[in-house]
């Protein structure tokens, strides 16, 4: 038994990839800057309008982890044992998996903070457009390998770019990312708000 875990161990840690804990990484900075920015208590000034750019500019690094699928196949191929081929099933999905999750939880932190200031209708056309934005963020970066601080630091190249997006594959493209992303947020928001529910229930029954 403890030689089986020790070879599931082993071929899971050779499945771990080097892009996978640095985009894993760049996919908890938009989290993290939610957490911040949609605080109840959070007053909106200069300083709070600053952040919430950047929070807009990483976002899309949350949802890009699943582009990284083109890796799998050339992985899958190269695996030398089937356990291997499993690992790499484990870490992929897991890796997708948290990158959605991530997104889907900023959106809805997001969302739970504009309502009260700007009403529901107006939030969904909010997050319709938040959705929208990162889709061409993430199509910018898989096909144009540009990075969320080329916004700041390159906004011409971006602008070059943006304006290469009226074909028809990255309309298909984005709009299949689009798709992906307003359903995964759909999904988180429903785990999140029955977790608030339940921990309210537990709170008033102790």
């Amino acid at each position: 038994m403890v030689e089986q875990l020790r070879v599931a161990l082993h071929a899971l840690a050779w499945a771990v990839q080097p892009f996978m804990l640095w985009n894993t990484f760049l996919a908890f900075v938009p989290f993290g800057l939610a957490l911040a920015l949609f605080r109840r208590s959070a007053t909106r000034t200069a300083a709070w309008w600053a952040t919430f750019v950047v929070w807009l500019a990483f976002l899309p690094n949350a949802p890009y982890v699943i582009t990284d699928v083109v890796h799998l196949v050339d992985d899958m191929q190269r695996t030398p044992a089937d356990r291997h081929g499993y690992a790499l099933l484990v870490v992929y999905t897991t890796f997708f998996a948290c990158g959605l999750a991530l997104y889907g939880l900023s959106t809805w932190l997001c969302r739970r903070a504009l309502v009260p200031w700007i009403g529901a209708p107006r939030t969904g056309v909010a997050m319709i457009a938040v959705h929208a934005a990162c889709a061409v963020g993430v199509y910018l970066g898989r096909f144009s390998r540009l990075n969320s601080w080329d916004v700041f630091t390159d906004p011409q190249r971006v602008g070059s770019h943006l304006r290469q997006l009226d074909g028809r594959f990255p309309v298909v493209v984005i709009g299949m990312l689009f798709v992906t992303f307003a359903a995964a947020t759909f999904l988180m928001e429903a785990v999140a708000r029955a977790t608030v529910d339940m921990l309210a229930r537990v709170r008033r029954n102790t």
